[in-house]
């Protein structure tokens, strides 16, 4: 049953933008009544609308290097509380991007891989692959709350629209589930490419992109209307995704060893962009410089200038680097390491 299902969690990735003002420089509590705890103890964060410094991104330099068991997915709110899948210990743990430290941990539903938080911060989804449901945490309390069943499809990934009203399921097959977060009841089920591995937003929130690693494509789809709009065809196996901050180009990791760029004003793509290895998970900076492409046979991330188009650097981080985030002003990286640790890099 492991073999199995690290075979399917291994084809897929999400990179999620970490998000906090100071980029972890400040460790003062956020203004709030209700402080956020976890197993009893309260968790310091900072406030995430102190400041609104220049967008940049980390000059590679390996900070932290936190142990974790199996860490997968992975998902931050705007003051840096953090989330994280761990894969077979079936279980979120939580940290943060001051501290960077493990400060406890959330029991979930079977085989948790993806995971996200609400636009609003007060609840996360976890996709368990290992028992077809999706876990629902409130995260004030720390506890999940509901659970979402996906049937006979195997959930591999999630993603909230930025209106919260409705959760977006990948699964393994080619259904992608969309679901009412009040009442967590499937309100329609779209036929798309072959195991949706990754999600992404566009700025405006108006489109919804999801990577079908089995298939080679990504689907771009309406929020609004619920329906495909268009659907790109890049061969190899597509794994995670992320957009330029103006919504206007969407970079696709790809295990084939190239790096994708479609022009989604004109719908046009690029010619492939050759990588070191095979790729997995990509992260582009908030200062809209640089994409992150990790290398998890290579135990490196490779780093893509996007206004010269050149590769720019290699970071060492070891084990099997699989998804990448960034601080929301830039300045620190997250790594995540399904041997055995999570890697921030400043």
């Amino acid at each position: 049953m492991r073999s199995r299902a690290l075979a399917g969690a291994l084809l897929f990735s999400t990179a999620t933008v970490l998000s906090s003002c100071s980029d972890g420089a400040s460790t003062a509590p956020p203004q709030s009544e209700s402080p956020i705890t976890t197993n009893g103890i309260p968790i310091n964060l900072a406030s995430g609308n102190a400041c609104n410094p220049p967008k940049e991104h980390p000059a590679g330099k390996i900070i932290e290097t936190v142990p974790a068991s199996f860490p997968w997915g992975v998902a931050v709110r705007d003051d840096g509380l953090s989330y994280f899948t761990e894969l077979f210990n079936n279980q979120v743990g939580v940290t943060n991007t001051f501290t960077r430290t493990i400060l406890g941990f959330i029991p979930t539903g079977a085989l948790p891989t993806g995971i996200a938080f609400s636009p609003d911060g007060s609840r996360a989804y976890t996709a368990n692959q290992g028992d077809n449901t999706v876990s629902v945490i409130n995260v004030a309390t720390s506890q999940v709350v509901g659970s979402i069943s996906a049937g006979f499809s195997s959930p591999f990934s999630v993603q909230v629209s930025p209106d919260g009203t409705q959760l977006y399921v990948g699964n393994n097959d080619n259904t992608l589930l969309v679901v009412d977060t009040q009442t967590l009841q499937i309100t329609k089920t779209l036929i798309v490419g072959a195991a949706t591995n990754a999600f992404a937003v566009d700025p405006a929130g108006r489109m919804l992109y999801a990577s079908h690693f089995a298939s080679g494509d990504v689907s771009e789809i309406d929020i609004f209307t619920g329906n495909v709009v268009r659907t790109f065809f890049l061969g190899g196996a597509t794994q995670g995704l992320a957009l330029n901050r103006k919504g206007t180009h969407l970079y696709v990791a790809n295990e084939g060893g190239y790096l994708s760029d479609i022009d989604l004003t004109t719908g046009q793509i690029g010619p492939q962009i050759p990588i070191a290895g095979v790729g997995f998970g990509v992260g582009v900076t908030p200062d809209d410089v640089e994409a992150w492409i990790t290398l998890p046979l290579n135990g490196k991330v490779q780093v893509f200038n996007l206004q010269s188009r050149r590769m720019t650097g290699t970071l060492n981080v070891g084990g099997e680097p699989r998804r990448v985030a960034f601080s929301s002003q830039g300045k620190i990286g997250a790594i995540t390491n399904p041997t055995g640790y999570i890697t921030f890099v400043r």
